[in-house]
């Protein structure tokens, strides 16, 4: 059963909660006191550099080596996570190959305003040398499958 929504959109949305999250002031008074005296210095290329002497994004390397059955078999574990786990417990998974693996911790669940069954999940998830971490709800719709909200 495929979820209605990928690993990417959900690491994408709490990429950018946390990016948002990480830049906004909580006391802008604050942020006004700690603002540079002078503009820091540019640090941009020259022009004249090639495109093909700078180096390839940290991920770059990674995105190559997973295919659609890779997100996949994560869709599938969050939806097992999802389904059968309790709250606090922890669903471990991994591919065969051994590139991806990851756990799903469900760690609560709450109705919300329209009766639905919805659960707060943390997703961590490791490929290769690289680990990362995502937190977000589902809410399971009347046909049984889940959607993230938000």
């Amino acid at each position: 059963m495929r979820l209605p929504f990928g690993i990417g959109s959900l690491a994408l949305s709490v990429a950018w909660s946390v990016v948002f999250a990480l830049i906004s002031p909580a006391d802008p008074a604050t942020a006004q006191q700690n603002k540079p005296a002078e503009p820091p210095p540019c640090t941009c290329p020259a022009p004249s550099d090639s495109l093909q002497n700078r180096p390839r994004p940290k991920f770059a390397e990674l995105k190559a080596e997973l295919d659609e059955n890779d997100e996949i078999a994560a869709l599938e574990a969050i939806r097992v996570a999802l389904t059968e786990v309790g709250d606090g417990s922890t669903y471990v998974w991994r591919r065969r190959h051994g590139r991806l693996n990851g756990i799903v911790r469900p760690t609560s669940s709450f109705k919300d305003g329209a009766g639905r069954v919805c659960r707060h999940i943390v997703f961590i998830v490791t490929a290769g040398a690289h680990t990362g971490k995502i937190e977000g709800v589902a809410c399971r719709l009347p046909d049984g499958r889940w959607e993230l909200d938000g």
